[in-house]
């Protein structure tokens, strides 16, 4: 079948799979790994590996991407010395290791190391998934996890660069275009965040075009992907990249929302893709290679990456529950395995690269399982202990009508939490009598309600993303029933939904600004008796009167 047929048979496919997985409670990442070894050469041959490239390529670029947007270098600048011990103690000590032990099965040294890089990948998207499960993501230890998963993967560049050093193969870039081409992506970087992406997002934010955030930030996302390729670093390494250039807190949630939803078909495409490279019959002729190096890098990443964030300051309990969750092999390691095997003609490198993609698939499927096995070690906070009944009231989001609420509210003596990543936005209300702060996440409710000490009497949500609210409000009636919840919709379509998931009273910005344009249009229109009667006809079906007089 044409590619069109083939993507529109596997989508089909995976429909069935996903659906089929969740019922069993199966994770959906292990769906897609399925959906893709099912449909794939080695399975029923629906795809060959070449038509799913370009999506892949797509997908991967814009999930980097997303876990760029999603390194708070804020947190990790706050815990550095952590972040930094943690990071390099997990990378240097798994790639010694895993090279090591690779030497030792007779591969040579390059070769070795090669595995030891891939090895030292840990895939952050499920990472990320099972800390947000566990309501861990914020908390210190979620926090160090998370930031050495992501400085592996903002270690890639580096990586290309020393395989390409060591075991160049097919046509690599030459060594200077490697290192130029880091030392520029980090520049550029910096300078991006630090003096143009605001201004360039303001700027297009200003024509309240939603369509255009989102192509904005895909075209820098696959920009800087296809540029990093063509410097020989990976397209992976430049979409990283971009996703920490535009990443910075006051307009984080609005790229990443305005993308989610083609992130999430991507990324779908992109395991699929994986999946698909996945080949049952090599399993079948090298399991005990397979399940040899499988085994081997579990035992080899657990106890080290727990050793790495034990000697970053966390107690050993948690640590061995950080070094499970760390121990999977990342997805990205086919970036390197690829860099590294793919490209050559000896048989004996194109056997270890099928070998790192069968252990990577299979270590990808069974992240579930190591994360059931870390829950114990991990910290709990039990939020069905606090009281209720608290007079406390939280305001998520400061932004001018989240600052217009707290300075009413304070008028009238409400004690007061407000809640926002952003630390600037929370600084004029810091040491201001009947008023506490919290940076982070209104979602990430374990670390802002045992600051209240019990349960709020209310919570206002006045930021104008629904999708949050919905999640937030959900979460927060199933804990108390009996707590109200205020928010804010964009758009009368998404009403109906903050509702339904428990959101008692919703100021929908399109309908208030009809309620306030009407009445004022029949005013305008005051000498223009037809149009006036019919605008007057219009406020009265909608409960409104035209003829209260305008405030201003």
């Amino acid at each position: 079948m044409g590619e069109l047929g083939a993507i529109l048979g596997l989508l089909a496919l995976g429909v069935i799979i996903v659906t089929a997985f969740q019922r069993l409670g199966v994770s959906a990442l292990v769906a897609y790994l399925a959906t893709g070894a099912l449909a794939g050469p080695s399975a029923l041959g629906l795809i060959d590996r070449d038509t799913l490239q370009p999506l892949a390529e797509v997908g991967a670029a814009l999930l980097l991407f997303t876990l760029g947007l999603e390194l708070d270098l804020g947190s990790v600048r706050q815990r550095w010395r952590a972040t930094a011990i943690a990071s390099l103690t997990q990378i240097g000590l798994t790639i010694g290791a895993g090279a090591l032990v690779a030497a030792l099965a007779g591969l040579p040294p390059a070769s070795a190391v090669a595995i030891g890089a891939c090895l030292a990948m840990t895939s952050s998207i499920v990472l990320m998934r099972a800390l947000e499960e566990r309501r861990l993501r914020n908390r210190p230890e979620g926090q160090l996890a998370l930031a050495v998963s992501l400085m592996q993967d903002l270690a890639i560049g580096p990586l290309l660069v020393l395989l390409a050093l060591l075991a160049p193969v097919g046509s690599p870039a030459p060594l200077p275009s490697l290192i130029g081409g880091v030392l520029l992506f980090g520049a550029g970087t910096v300078l991006l965040r630090q003096a143009l992406a605001s201004r360039l997002i303001a700027r297009l934010r200003a024509n309240k075009l939603p369509e255009l955030e989102a192509a904005f930030a895909v075209t820098v996302a696959l920009g800087a992907a296809l540029i990093a390729e063509r410097l020989g670093l990976g397209a992976a390494f430049g979409a990283f990249a971009a996703g920490l250039a535009l990443g910075e807190q006051r307009h984080r949630e609005l790229i990443a929302v305005s993308t989610r939803p083609l992130t999430g078909l991507t990324a779908i495409c992109f395991f699929a893709a994986m999946g698909a490279l996945f080949d049952i019959g090599f399993v079948a002729a090298h399991w005990p290679q397979v399940s040899a190096l499988l085994v081997g890098a579990l035992l080899i990443k657990a106890p080290l990456a727990a050793l790495a964030v034990r000697l970053a300051g966390l107690p050993w309990r948690p640590a061995l529950g950080c070094g499970l969750l760390l121990a999977q092999v990342g997805e990205f390691a086919f970036v390197l395995a690829a860099a590294a095997f793919a490209r050559s003609s000896d048989p004996a490198l194109r056997h270890l690269y099928d070998l790192v993609v069968a252990v990577t698939c299979i270590s990808l499927a069974t992240a579930p399982l190591l994360t059931r096995l870390a829950r114990p070690l991990l910290p709990v906070v039990d939020l069905t202990t606090l009281a209720s009944g608290g007079d406390s009231v939280v305001v998520a989001g400061l932004g001018p009508v989240g600052n217009s609420v707290v300075a009413a509210l304070r008028q009238q003596g409400v004690p007061l939490l407000l809640v926002d990543r952003n630390e600037r936005l929370l600084a004029p209300w810091q040491g201001v009598p009947g008023v506490r702060t919290h940076r982070g996440r209104i979602e990430d409710m374990e670390e802002w309600m045992p600051l209240l000490g019990h349960r709020p009497a209310l919570v206002v949500l006045t930021f104008p993303i629904a999708d949050t609210s919905a999640a937030v409000a959900s979460r927060l009636r199933a804990l108390d029933p009996a707590l109200r919840i205020l928010a804010r919709a964009p758009y009368t379509a998404q009403v109906a939904m903050l509702r339904e998931a428990g959101v008692h009273e919703v100021i929908c910005d399109e309908d208030e600004t009809t309620r306030a344009l009407l009445p004022r249009l029949a005013r305008l229109l005051a000498d223009r008796a037809p149009l006036r009667e019919r605008l007057r006809q219009t406020c009265h079906s909608l409960g409104l009167d035209p003829d209260v007089s305008d405030s201003k």
